[in-house]
């Protein structure tokens, strides 16, 4: 059995709608200012990270910037590295950096919340490492990271 074929009269277009001008038609974009202090947080948390991970740093230094959950999880996995792996002494004062941030890339998901990839030079590699950061009160702060 076949559905029975019903057809219509075309309709008259509607007419244009008009835009209100209150409210604007595109969204408004973050001055690059803006991207360019969310790329040098992420980049100077996603160096602190790998440090911690590598028994350089102390996870309380970048508490502030991190939240809760997320300095739990970047704790253990310290402390599994750790436990792995002990970490040598930092050679002197004037030793070159190991850990040092490339280029970051800033993707705005909205006004509140960004995610920046940053390429990290480790002392024998490249990493990636991607960052979600989130505007709480007055401060970004990272409530995701994942290394490569």
């Amino acid at each position: 059995m076949t559905a029975p074929l019903v057809l219509t009269r075309p309709r008259a277009a509607e007419p244009p709608r008009t835009l209100d001008r209150r409210t604007p038609a595109t969204p408004v974009r973050p001055d690059d200012g803006d991207d360019a202090r969310i790329a040098a947080t992420a980049k100077s948390l996603a160096v602190a990270c790998l440090e911690i991970f590598a028994g350089v740093r102390r996870s309380e230094s970048v508490a502030r910037w991190v939240d809760r959950e997320l300095l739990e999880k970047i704790d253990q996995r310290a402390q599994l590295r750790a436990e792995l792996a002990p970490a040598r002494p930092p050679d002197g004062l004037g030793a070159r950096r190991r850990v040092q941030a490339g280029s970051a890339r800033v993707c705005r998901i909205d006004d509140r919340v960004a995610e920046v990839t940053v390429v990290v030079r480790t002392h024998n590699r490249f990493r990636a490492v991607a960052v979600r950061l989130e505007l709480l009160t007055t401060r970004w702060t990272m409530t995701a990271l994942q290394t490569m």
